[in-house]
């Protein structure tokens, strides 16, 4: 059985991840130089993100439990 589904879907979470956690950053940035003050725009701004993310798990999830159904990882991989 082959881990490449799998991997590919912790590496998508860790890109999701690691993208939040930059604009978090930058969002910290802004609001410390006092550019912008952090308020609805930002609320819903981390709304979207939050419901990207939950999207990206629950619909990845089962787009991962399909592939492992798919004929290819069946019985010892390709043939």
């Amino acid at each position: 059985m082959s881990f490449i589904p799998a991997l590919t879907y912790f590496g998508g979470m860790g890109v999701l991840g690691f993208i939040g956690w930059i604009l978090g950053g930058i969002k910290q940035d802004f609001v410390d130089v006092g550019i912008h003050e952090s308020g609805t725009v930002w609320s819903l701004l981390l709304y979207l993100w939050t419901g990207m993310f939950i999207i990206y798990l629950v619909f990845g999830g089962y787009y991962v439990i399909r592939q492992y159904n798919e004929e290819r990882y069946r019985s010892g991989g390709m043939m």
